[in-house]
């Protein structure tokens, strides 16, 4: 097996496994993103790191809410690679795509805050 077959298998079975580093998560999309009609809901694994507006990192929990969060999710399990300035809607929450990159397997996908739950 070489460097890159190992590095897939440790993404799949142990980063985004949600028993090790990854939980769930919704990632909602539209048929109309405009009229936000046809929204479908699935439960993602992906790992998240939240901070605030002034960039410290923010601890998880319910009802908290973050201005940026970094997504790191596989791309086989999102299905898509999100454009920059696009809406992106993680856990209920509106956010702007900032910067996308594909780290070693993994998309790194930078989110702000933008507007109000869908």
């Amino acid at each position: 097996m070489n460097l890159r077959e190992q590095m897939a298998k440790d993404v799949k079975q142990t980063f985004m496994n949600t028993n090790e580093f990854a939980e769930l998560h919704t990632v909602s999309t539209f048929t109309d993103e405009q009229k936000q009609s046809g929204r479908k809901d699935r439960q993602l694994p992906m790992i998240i790191e939240k901070f605030t507006l002034d960039g410290r990192p923010i601890q998880s929990a319910d009802g908290v809410s973050a201005h940026n969060a970094i997504v790191h999710i596989a791309p086989h399990i999102l299905a898509y690679t999100p454009r920059v300035d696009q809406n992106f809607y993680l856990d209920l929450m509106r956010y702007k795509v900032m910067g996308v990159s594909n780290d070693t397997g993994v998309l790194k996908i930078v989110l702000q805050a933008n507007g109000t739950r869908p």
